[in-house]
């Protein structure tokens, strides 16, 4: 059983991927991965699975109370997230992958965002009867809603014919998932420098499964808000900057 959980792990990892991924998600994955491999079972379908399991641990996350269900909401939020991996290793297992997965799948994680604001935003509001938690869980809808509109934006072709930019799915488990990898290998060459120091500070916050549990643990679930809501302001508004900058120029004189 090890040896093909080992197989099947090597034959769907993705060349470059983060620390909490290559130890803890694809493994686990990958043990999921060895009976589901034999069965009709499609990755769209787990894609969408990911979405059910991670409205139950929100639920609980909003209305179960005390520390030990703060734990098993966050437990379940990262089997949630195990799923998320298991669907894009099972479209490269089957040779299943597809540009409408890359979205479905892009489309379940921003509303988990949406499920996952909401459930803290309504645990610290019940917990302490103070609005500001409401008022800063809406903020929060918000500005991610915002965040994943200029993703959007930003994705499209008709922004690149515009531009010049260069655009694309991002880096998920389908479609360009190995594609996106070869510009992050080329980075790593790069000097080391605090812009990018940022960028991975960021990158860290807004991937929440990597540390829900650790913030679960210490109960403070409230430093999970105000980090999560910070980071995607910080890329709405320079995203919104950016676009500003490409669009809001004066054209040429002919």
């Amino acid at each position: 059983m090890f040896g093909q959980v080992a197989e099947v792990y090597r034959r769907t990892r993705k060349p470059k991927d983060i620390l909490w991924n290559r130890l803890v998600a694809r493994p686990l994955a990958a043990v999921l991965l060895v009976p589901l491999r034999a069965t009709s079972i499609t990755p769209n379908q787990i894609t969408l699975l990911t979405l059910v399991v991670f409205a139950v641990g929100a639920t609980m996350l909003a209305f179960c109370p005390g520390w030990r269900a703060l734990m098993i909401a966050a437990g379940v939020i990262e089997l949630s997230y195990v799923l998320d991996c298991v669907d894009g290793q099972l479209a490269r297992l089957k040779g299943m992958s597809s540009p409408v997965g890359a979205h479905l799948d892009f489309l379940m994680d921003e509303l988990k965002a949406f499920l996952l604001i909401a459930a803290v935003g309504l645990r610290l509001w019940l917990a302490s009867s103070e609005v500001r938690w409401l008022v800063e869980a809406l903020a929060g809808l918000v500005i991610v809603a915002s965040a994943i509109s200029l993703t959007t934006f930003l994705r499209r072709p008709e922004y690149a014919a515009a531009t010049g930019a260069k655009v694309g799915m991002g880096a998920g488990d389908y479609g360009e998932g190995f594609a996106a990898d070869a510009p992050a290998a080329a980075a790593e060459g790069r000097a080391w420098s605090p812009l990018r120091a940022a960028e991975a500070l960021g990158k860290f916050i807004v991937h929440y499964p990597s540390y829900i549990l650790f913030v679960a643990l210490a109960n403070r679930i409230d430093l999970f808000l105000h980090a999560y809501l910070a980071m995607n302001a910080a890329y709405a508004a320079r995203s919104l900057l950016g676009i500003a900058l490409r669009l809001g120029r004066r054209p040429a004189a002919p």
